[in-house]
């Protein structure tokens, strides 16, 4: 386990009242979250410090009790262990049971909590760009983790209907099932080619892309050719280095609504905050720091 450079200048309080949350994955250095996360706490006045710690699955079950036992508030799971960590909880809220996966680990007098804030956070960006969700008509690219989250909530805040497309036609077919089954909005498995591609999107109000294409260090790649694009297909891409997709840069040049992953990042670490310490943190502070490292990492 090894602890990655955590914003430690916006962080005023390092004593031994300090608490801390903790941000564990593997890798774990590109994570933005306690840049952003100190900058807020920093503005609250509280003594309690984000750091981002590299934890192998081997050893996530040991680092979670060690947390516990030293006094952590919490801590903030991300790739590889938001599956894992749902062992490792007495409780979960009911999204991360539909999903199967958490982000968010509280410790308080009750147990260890656990949580999945990823889909609220999507859903407030979109909301914050004017993307409606219901009664939209949603081609979603991708079926890995951040597929299934989003599928599952976008039908749940009342999607008219969704594609999911993916590469592997097997994985995206048995996710469009379950969400199906769960939530009774219409979902349909399709490959992720060029030609099945163009149709779904002549359906659909709104396209998400979850998959990695366009992320730092392949910006000039897309997902979806440019000439499928238009004013009326609102884009959605959660990736958020760098801070502009290609994807999106085409997106806005036909004047379509666009969103990009920053704010979904920005609303995971509000909520980290609202759960772990009880305080409404600045969304404005956490948005412009995390701005001004992103912009500083690409130059």
């Amino acid at each position: 386990m090894t602890s990655s450079p955590s914003g430690s200048s916006q962080a005023p309080f390092l004593n031994a009242s300090t608490r801390y949350i903790a941000i564990l994955g593997d890798p774990i250095g590109h994570s933005m979250t306690p840049v952003l996360q100190n900058a807020a706490l920093c503005e609250l006045g509280v003594n309690v410090r984000n750091i981002a710690l590299r934890v192998s699955p081997a050893d996530l079950p040991a680092v979670v009790t060690g947390a516990r036992a030293a006094g952590f508030l919490g801590l903030m799971v991300t790739i590889p262990h938001k599956v894992a960590a749902l062992g490792l909880v007495d409780q979960i809220d009911s999204f991360g049971k539909l999903i199967g996966s958490l982000n968010l680990i509280h410790f308080n007098g009750e147990g260890v909590l656990g949580y999945n804030t990823d889909g609220y956070a999507a859903s407030r960006s979109l909301g914050e760009q004017g993307i409606v969700l219901k009664d939209a008509r949603i081609a979603l690219l991708g079926a890995g983790g951040a597929g299934r989250c989003l599928a599952y909530k976008f039908a749940l805040e009342g999607a008219a209907a969704l594609t999911v497309l993916n590469r592997t036609e097997a994985r995206g077919a048995a996710l469009a099932a379950e969400v199906c089954q769960h939530t009774g909005v219409p979902v349909t498995a399709l490959p992720l080619t060029d030609d099945v591609l163009a149709q779904a999107l002549s359906e659909s109000t709104l396209l998400v892309n979850t998959t990695s294409v366009g992320m730092h260090p392949a910006e000039e790649e897309s997902p979806v050719p440019a000439e499928l694009l238009r004013p009326d297909l609102a884009v959605y891409d959660i990736v958020y280095n760098p801070l502009e997709t290609k994807l999106l840069r085409e997106a806005a040049a036909v004047g379509a609504r666009t969103a990009d992953g920053v704010g979904m990042l920005v609303y995971t670490n509000e909520r980290a905050v609202q759960v772990c310490v009880g305080r409404d943190p600045s969304v404005e502070t956490m948005m412009d720091s995390c701005l001004e490292a992103l912009r500083a990492r690409q130059g």
